[in-house]
């Protein structure tokens, strides 16, 4: 037998990169709520969240256990954001970087609920970016 066979064994799932497309509008805030679908699993491997207008904003990405965002497991991540600027996680850090941090691998189960919000951020031009939102993961069906 060789030793030079390469194969995938690990059941981890199909590989998702949801885009979403985000309208930053004038000193208004923007919330996008993602729930995991019913008889599906996720493994959360990134989230990235573009600030594409004109002024700071605080961004926060949070994790609810239900899509009622009743019970908040998690505060994935929250900063100020500058202009045309992003949030990486699980790096937590505003910009485009090099670097490669071990990910934070978060199981999340059906219903539960990711929860992105763009605060106001003033008086701004708004702005919209086709990949404003991007939310990578792997899934599987249960």
């Amino acid at each position: 037998m060789s030793s030079d066979v390469f194969a995938w064994t690990f059941p981890g799932g199909k590989l998702k990169q949801e885009v979403t497309s985000i309208t930053l509008a004038n000193n208004t805030a923007k919330v996008v709520d993602v729930i995991v679908p019913p008889g599906k699993r996720w493994l959360l491997l990134g989230i990235k969240a573009v600030n594409d207008d004109n002024v700071t904003r605080v961004i926060d990405i949070f994790l609810y256990k239900e899509d009622s965002k009743t019970n908040k497991l998690r505060h994935l991540a929250g900063e100020s954001v500058s202009q045309y600027d992003v949030l990486q996680y699980p790096n937590c850090k505003t910009g485009y970087s090099n670097r490669l941090d071990l990910p934070s691998l978060i199981v999340l189960d059906p219903d539960n609920t990711i929860n992105v919000t763009w605060a106001a951020g003033g008086a701004s031009s708004g702005s919209t970016d086709a990949d404003g939102l991007v939310i990578e993961y792997l899934e599987i069906t249960i």
